[in-house]
């Protein structure tokens, strides 16, 4: 009888966590302020008697999915804004536009050089062997094109 109970209560205080997760007009709480505000318990810790971590991060997961569907035609109108905004020839709307429909990214390649000074440095620390695979390498690297040869490496 007790089981039943218990199994009850844990179904009840699962709907009551994700009504409140899943509802965009909440405030984030932790778990712990779930355990006190929104199921009722005393102690702040008994929410991890009846649920286990991955239990409650379950419940996030589905409140999460529950709430993305709940504002998801406000998005929408969101979308239909900057989509306008950003042909009317702003910059910055049509940058975030790109940004969000498109994935593009302000990230940069930058290039590193290593000289000889500072390949010397990295071959000081490495073990005798590794030096060598390395330098072997960069030999065959080297011999096709214009860059300083391998020789001036110090051993």
């Amino acid at each position: 009888m007790a089981t039943r109970r218990n199994t009850a209560k844990k179904r009840l205080n699962r709907a009551k966590l994700l009504e409140y997760l899943s509802n965009p007009a909440n405030p984030t709480l932790d778990r712990c302020d779930l355990a006190t505000q929104v199921i009722g318990y005393k102690s702040k810790h008994t929410i991890y008697k009846q649920f286990t971590p991955d239990e409650l991060t379950e419940i996030e997961w589905e409140a999460l999915a529950l709430r993305r569907k709940r504002y998801a035609p406000k998005m929408l109108r969101v979308d239909r804004g900057l989509l306008k905004k950003a042909e009317e020839g702003t910059a910055a709307e049509a940058k975030l536009a790109y940004q969000k429909f498109e994935g593009w990214s302000e990230k940069q390649n930058i290039e590193v050089g290593l000289n000889m000074e500072v390949l010397n440095i990295i071959f000081a620390v490495l073990p005798a062997d590794y030096v060598t695979a390395v330098k072997d390498a960069l030999r065959a690297v080297t011999s096709s094109s214009s860059s300083k040869p391998v020789s001036q490496l110090k051993p």
